[in-house]
């Protein structure tokens, strides 16, 4: 790089370094005069965005943040404007009902390619509210009680699947194999067939693969540097290289070609039958349709196979909750309130394994970086402190999650109990978790992943133990998404129970 430097002509060399000088010094000047000078954090936040993206980029940002705040409080800079917010009593203001502040540039990367932007990447309230109406029935829980015996189906092959493991003493990866198990779910309920990965046991046609590098990857780096996006799409568009887009938008494109046809496998009301129906009624275009099965295939699989590997984790590292859910479980079995295969209505009356699947998506949120929003015209005060229209601002979830003053001194304990509350307790903590996010824009598939946790969650506890492989530990790696890496082997206590017998 340096030899290449000092190749350069003279007059190119004067000119970047001028240039530099003066973005340097437009960035002291602007800084220095800013009514958030004061703010503190990592000296090189105040005058480059790469000190956020290089942090992104190792892949653990969640962390580098709850540390962040515990070195110098509840607002922190992030970037020359984008700062992160620790104090909990922001987040009606930021996110609650009627709040004028919208997504920021962020989340441009995380839409579509064909520049029809979907609920998640919909930086304009007014716009996102628009696209919400249409498609938020699909996604209620009464109607996704209908896709519970297709839930079962999965449910069953994903329980085989581990028999197996089980059987033959495997090693495996707990997070691919969740992420199998929630990829076909989604398959089911979307496209009316499963995509196969249970059964082949590997990501057999790259699509989990495409969906990481394309969107989640991609999505959560470039979004700190969204200028970017639209010059690598054109790049992309005139040079040769792989875009791992057309993998899914092809299975996409593919699908719903088929079905507007009429030509197609299933039968059953899925999500692609019925936005058919709401298409031809006019009521739903084809851009909103690819964003609705993009949208599912995209997202749906990582957030309930993250949560679900982390609930596994947990309990696995406290026998005891292990044992107080497993008791539940079985009471509610003995007393003919649990039948197999589990039904939603009934593991929602588990309050332990509720509890579990709050506490684990407490500590282990889903998304590991700040949900950035734009402070509106006017600007606003926030923690104690005026902030100009335009600065991004958000409050990360992992932040949130560990603080004392909600969830106590043992804040960083798994204890379910602590959900086992009075009403208006209850209440309060409900208000501090965002594990689905907050307000509006609240995740719009968090009831599928519920549906899906509740559902399987007692049959994986009745029938098996999950134990690190040898000295495999738990780790992480972020990107949007905090996704966790450990080696397991599984008992099947069925099939032990038999053998002690025998």
């Amino acid at each position: 790089m340096i030899s290449q430097l000092a190749s350069l002509p003279y007059d190119v060399l004067t000119l970047i370094a001028a240039a530099s000088t003066l973005l340097i010094l437009y960035y002291l000047l602007w800084d220095l005069f800013s009514p958030l000078h004061d703010v503190k954090g990592p000296t090189l936040t105040r005058y480059t965005r790469l000190w956020e993206l290089y942090k992104n980029w190792q892949g653990q940002l969640e962390h580098v943040t709850v540390a962040l705040h515990e070195q110098y409080g509840p607002i922190v800079r992030l970037a020359p404007n984008r700062y992160s917010i620790s104090d909990p009593t922001v987040i009606r203001t930021i996110y609650g009902p009627g709040s004028k502040f919208s997504k920021s540039d962020f989340y441009s990367p995380f839409g579509s390619t064909s520049g029809h932007k979907d609920v998640f990447s919909e930086t304009i309230n007014e716009k996102h509210a628009l696209e919400r109406k249409k498609i938020s029935n699909m996604y209620t829980m009464s109607s996704l009680l209908s896709y519970e015996p297709f839930v079962d189906k999965v449910n069953g092959e994903f329980m085989a699947a581990l028999a197996d493991h089980a059987q033959h003493g495997n090693v495996f990866d707990l997070f691919t194999w969740m992420q199998f198990y929630a990829f076909d779910v989604i398959g089911e309920i979307t496209l009316g067939r499963s995509f196969g990965l249970i059964e082949a046991g590997h990501d057999k046609d790259g699509l989990l693969h495409a969906v990481h590098v394309a969107s989640i990857s991609y999505g959560s780096m470039v979004g700190l540097v969204p200028e970017i996006h639209p010059w690598y799409h054109w790049f992309q568009s005139v040079v040769p290289i792989k875009s791992h887009w057309k993998v899914t938008e092809g299975v996409i494109e593919r699908e719903i070609g088929d079905r507007m046809k009429g030509v197609s496998t299933s039968n059953r009301q899925d999500f692609l039958a019925k936005c058919v129906e709401l298409n031809k009624a006019g009521k739903l275009d084809q851009s909103t349709i690819n964003n609705v099965i993009s949208g599912n295939i995209g997202a749906g699989s990582d957030t309930t196979g993250i949560s679900m590997s982390a609930i596994v984790y947990f309990l696995m590292k406290h026998p005891d909750c292990l044992k107080k859910l497993r008791d539940e479980i079985e009471t509610a079995a003995g007393q003919g309130n649990l039948s197999n295969p589990v039904t939603f209505q009934q593991g929602q009356k588990l309050s332990y394994l509720q509890a579990t699947i709050k506490e684990a998506l407490r500590l282990h949120a889903a998304v590991g970086q700040i949900l950035s929003r734009v402070v509106p015209e006017g600007g606003a005060e926030i923690a104690g402190k005026h902030f100009p229209q335009g600065t991004v601002v958000g409050v990360n979830a992992w932040v949130i999650h560990s603080d004392e003053s909600i969830w106590g001194k043992d804040v960083r304990e798994f204890r379910p109990e602590r959900w086992l509350v009075g009403k208006e307790q209850l209440a309060f903590l409900d208000r501090n978790f965002l594990g689905f996010g907050a307000g509006a824009r609240t995740c719009i598939g968090r009831n599928i992943s519920l549906l899906e946790m509740t559902k399987l969650l007692p049959q994986l506890v009745r029938r098996f133990d999950f134990v690190p492989a040898g000295d495999s530990q738990w780790t992480t790696s972020s990107g949007w998404f905090v996704k966790p890496n450990i080696q397991v082997k599984v008992i099947d206590r069925e099939h032990e129970t038999k053998r002690s017998l025998a």
